[in-house]
């Protein structure tokens, strides 16, 4: 039977061997899709359990400095909207820790660079980025350290006595090797794992769908084999050897595919960070399981849809109208909305949306199973409604199988339901990030000074409430003479010093200052000075809190000298991106650096607002990039799915189709046929699926937006989005109607 198998898949005709060609190529399509999600996965979990140097845990420096370890310092820095992780090192004995990433130790006036950083060091001009770092280049950091390519990172060298007057120096015996805390992780896993859902189910319907080609043609063949002595065994090995070759072939050649486009693949950046070639690979094992899993999966497919031959050789001729979808098919959908609406109310900000994901999966499940229905309701109502004989021929048809119907639309349908949601909650959540003042302050940078703890007695200048007066003086003065630059200091006010001190006011800034930032707020009439609760503005790092107002009319005055009080931050409006990285580079060098406060907590650099929304913009951004990308790929793959179930279903009726045009039917009436066929059931299955999608959306918008705030709409890229998916879907409808008047002319009235 295997032989005989073989010998109908690969020598029986140009019929077997398009079939075979069209489920090959399907088959290669869907692995090559799932195998590149499954890359970018991969890399993202490899970085994810990259040892996490910037995590190790550290220990005051004792008064007499010690013997063994390292004396560490590890602050942030900013250049042109990426961070620069630095870590500022020096041995205290032999045997130091040596952080991943390099041989030895950088010493004194040396340092380490990652690639990216040391290109960025040798192009562009110093005063902008290289006099931040001390020394000469000694050396670049290796893959063990970093994240990916582009990721820019510093070891620098100091001798132990100097590095122990920088603020924020500890101490350090052991260079952390654990995996990193897992912030946004769980985030961009579960975003992951839905773009592979949103992969994999109309990878499957598309194999589905391109296994099922001729599947009236084959189950004639299947018939007459039972008709002389063939049994259900031999069918099924017959119809499982028939997948299993097409399905086998199209695997390897999607395993090649993807070899092809892998390259390109490690050059995206899907989470923000482009990742190392070397691991933007699927593992080892995960090529042949998906060999055997896809193998598998066609076997199945097939033998499902014959099984009306496993019943007896005569049902192929004689079938029985299968019943109609049972109302209940609508269970698994309402299930899916309240699991939906349960994690939505479960949802913190520390959860990041997780809770939903259940109800998500179940929800994209109950659409593909409450498809049917939805089209044989509304094939019932099309019949009633329109009149002609294509309305009259397709609502039949659709009534009669509503299953085979949806199945080509299918793939669509969950695109559908993906981009709106996508459209609704990416704007809204990019929207509670940046506001009307950010963007007025959007080329602001701001540093603060406010919460710097002297690392020893000798580091006089700076104080718990920022830097002292006459250091602030100094700093301010010198990024003035910054050409392009605009310095408003941001004095603090001590409890325990200052008798104008009142309560809630731990500020105090200059109405002058006010005026030109008019973002911040205003003063009373009259007043030059007042007091402020600054504590949003220096201490959040969401633009959308900390550029709220500081200030108004019912501000009380400060009556004292601002220049007598520390210094707790400096606001500075630049001209261009040369002038912003000056001042940034003057910051770094004269100012305290912005150091961790704790294993793995990174400590926010001096950026400007606009930075600061970009990143906090980030998580929306990349969701929005995988879920645009799930639904531009399952756009695609149903368009493909179409085109292959409309043109085996024409296959498979060349007979009834053929008959009806030479009994007088034109050739227009038909193609209308087909086209009602296709159309009426994605319209029913689309518009549920985007009105579901919507409500869904809007429940967990108006969770997260202020009370009030208007029901949001969807923008014109959702509506561009989902109008090319519907152009592409009607596109491939119209591709298979010339194919039906090949199939129907006048000489095709003989039949085999």
């Amino acid at each position: 039977m295997i032989r005989l198998g073989l010998q109908l898949v690969l020598a029986s005709g140009r019929e077997a061997l398009t079939r075979l060609l069209v489920i090959t190529a399907a088959v290669a399509v869907g692995v090559a899709l799932l195998l590149c999600v499954l890359a970018e996965f991969d890399a993202f979990q490899t970085d994810s359990n990259r040892p996490c140097w910037e995590c190790t845990n550290t220990a005051a420096l004792p008064d007499a400095s010690p013997s063994r370890g390292l004396a560490a310092n590890y602050s942030v820095d900013f250049y042109q909207g990426q961070s620069i992780e630095r870590l500022d090192v020096a041995a205290l004995g032999p045997g130091a820790p040596v952080p991943p990433g390099i041989s030895r130790l950088p010493g004194p006036g040396e340092y380490y660079a990652s690639p990216a950083l040391a290109h960025l060091l040798r192009t562009v001009p110093a005063d902008q980025l290289g006099d931040r770092f001390p020394g000469t280049l000694a050396g670049v950091i290796g893959n063990a350290a970093l994240d990916g390519p582009d990721e820019l990172a510093i070891f620098v060298g100091y001798t132990p006595r100097a590095l122990e007057q920088l603020p924020g120096s500890r101490w350090v015996t052991t260079i952390s090797t654990s995996p990193g805390p897992e912030v946004f992780t769980p985030f961009f896993r579960y975003a992951f794992a839905t773009g592979v859902l949103a992969v994999l189910f109309p990878v499957l319907i598309l194999i589905s769908t391109a296994t099922r080609l001729a599947a009236a043609r084959r189950e004639e063949r299947f018939a007459a084999l039972r008709l002389v002595g063939a049994t259900r065994g031999d069918i099924s090995v017959i119809a499982s050897v028939d997948s299993v070759v097409s399905a086998l072939l199209g695997t390897i050649v999607g395993i090649g595919v993807f070899l092809a486009v892998q390259p390109a693949l490690a050059a995206v950046t899907l989470t923000g960070t482009r990742y190392f070639a070397s691991t933007v690979n699927p593992a080892v094992w995960e090529y042949p399981v998906l060999l055997v899993v896809v193998a598998l999966a066609s076997a199945v497919a097939s033998l499902l849809a014959l099984r009306r031959v496993q019943i007896s050789p005569l049902g192929v001729t004689r079938r029985a109208t299968p019943p109609p979808p049972s109302p209940w098919r609508l269970a698994p959908l309402a299930a899916g909305v309240v699991l939906y609406i349960a994690g939505a109310l479960a949802t913190s900000s520390e959860k990041i949306g997780v809770p939903t994901y259940p109800g998500l999966l179940v929800t994209l499940i109950g659409l593909v199973i409450a498809g049917p229905w939805l089209t044989s309701a509304l094939a019932r109502l099309s019949g009633r409604v329109l009149s002609g004989a294509s309305p009259l021929l397709a609502t039949k048809r659709l009534a009669d199988d509503p299953k085979l119907a949806f199945r080509a639309v299918r793939g669509l349908v969950l695109a559908v339901f993906l981009g709106t949601i996508v459209g609704v909650l990416v704007p809204v959540i990019e929207s509670l990030v940046a506001n009307q003042n950010s963007a007025a302050l959007s080329d602001v940078l701001l540093d603060t000074f406010s919460q710097i703890e002297p690392s020893s007695p000798s580091n006089a200048e700076i104080t718990a409430a920022g830097l002292t007066p006459q250091a602030g003086a100094t700093l301010v003065s010198g990024l003035s003479g910054i050409a392009g630059t605009e310095v408003f200091p941001l004095h603090s006010l001590p409890q325990a010093a200052n008798p104008n001190y009142q309560g809630q006011y731990i500020g105090a800034v200059s109405c002058s200052v006010l005026r030109q930032l008019a973002a911040l707020g205003k003063c009373a009439p009259g007043l030059t000075a007042v007091q402020v609760a600054d504590d949003a503005l220096v201490y959040s790092d969401n633009p959308h809190n900390s550029t709220k107002p500081i200030a108004s009319s019912a501000n009380p005055a400060y009556t004292g000298r601002l220049t007598a009080l520390p210094l707790q931050a400096v606001l500075v409006r630049v001209n261009n991106a040369a002038t912003l990285e000056r001042a940034r580079t003057y910051l770094a060098v004269h100012a305290p650096p912005q150091v961790s406060s704790g294993p793995g907590a990174a400590a926010t650099p001096p950026r400007t607002y606009r930075e600061a929304v970009a990143i906090r913009s980030k998580r929306a951004q990349v969701a929005q990039k995988l879920f645009d990308l799930a639904v531009t790929l399952t756009v695609v793959v149903a368009g493909l799915s179409l085109v292959v179930s409309i043109g085996g279903g024409l296959v498979d009726r060349k007979r009834p189709f053929t008959l009806l045009r030479v009994g007088g039917t034109p050739l227009g009436t038909l193609s209308r046929v087909v086209l009602l066929e296709a159309v009426l059931p994605l319209a029913a299955a689309v518009v549920a699926a985007a009105g579901i999608a919507y409500g869904m959306a809007v429940f967990e918008v108006l969770r997260l937006v202020p009370a009030g705030t208007p029901v949001p709409g969807l923008n014109g890229t959702y509506w561009a989005t989902m109008g090319v998916g519907i152009a592409i879907a009607l596109a491939a409808i119209c591709a298979t109607l010339p194919l039906l008047g090949r199939l129907t002319t006048p000489s095709s009235i003989r039949f085999e």
